[in-house]
């Protein structure tokens, strides 16, 4: 049912914390011994996660968009050191593979495929520590590609849309050594709507958790 597949979900994204968690209280005692005075002025990170599920309103009744993995590549490059921490400058990335669309009307479309890519700014706390905390925010970029098979299989009004993106997240970096990082993040994403292939509204929040390695270089 609607609650069984909500549970699921749910507990498949609280897997991830304890996860890395876990990784990072192995990590840690090889990072307090090698962690860099030289940190690396660019990043380039690869995560995979799970992209949450959502519950879009439409005119014509009640859909759910189920959570689906995701993979994010980032790119970022140190803009400033300031007294307390690091600024960096950075292109956040996100695939959606796919995420099945339940509900009513019926005539609504069954599958919606999501890609984001949102520049903006990361400020990194403690760069010099094992564990950096950081914040980020920026806004870009959003396309998705719905299915043009409906959920009760018959022909759906689908295609793709252009629109538009927001993030905002935050997480950890456990440094491995001079030039890896393990790093556990959650970001929050505010586009606009799919083609639902039934009017809806126009905003869409979905959230992601996710984890994955960073290789900083110069």
């Amino acid at each position: 049912g609607l609650c069984q597949d909500r549970s699921s979900s749910f507990m498949k994204l609280s897997i991830w914390p304890a996860v890395l968690i876990f990784s990072l209280a192995a990590a840690y005692p090889v990072a307090a011994q090698s962690v860099t005075s030289n940190e690396g002025r660019r990043e380039l990170g690869v995560s995979i996660g799970e992209l949450s599920s959502g519950a879009p309103n439409a005119a014509a009744g009640h859909l759910d968009l189920n959570a689906g993995v995701a993979i994010e590549l980032s790119f970022a490059q140190k803009i400033r050191d300031l007294g307390f921490g690091s600024l960096y400058w950075e292109v956040d990335s996100l695939v959606g593979p796919m995420r099945r669309v339940d509900g009513t009307p019926a005539t609504a479309t069954h599958t919606v495929r999501s890609v984001y890519a949102t520049p903006g700014l990361r400020l990194r706390f403690t760069p010099k520590e094992p564990v950096s905390p950081w914040l980020a925010a920026g806004a870009g970029y959003a396309f998705y590609n719905s299915d043009n098979t409906a959920i009760d299989g018959g022909p759906a009004a689908g295609g793709s849309k252009h629109t538009y993106a927001i993030d905002v997240g935050g997480g950890v970096d456990y440094a491995l050594g001079k030039s890896y990082v393990l790093r556990g993040e959650a970001r929050g994403f505010y586009t606009g709507s799919p083609k639902f292939g039934t009017p809806s509204d126009n905003g869409l929040f979905n959230f992601v958790i996710s984890g994955g390695l960073v290789w900083r270089f110069k």
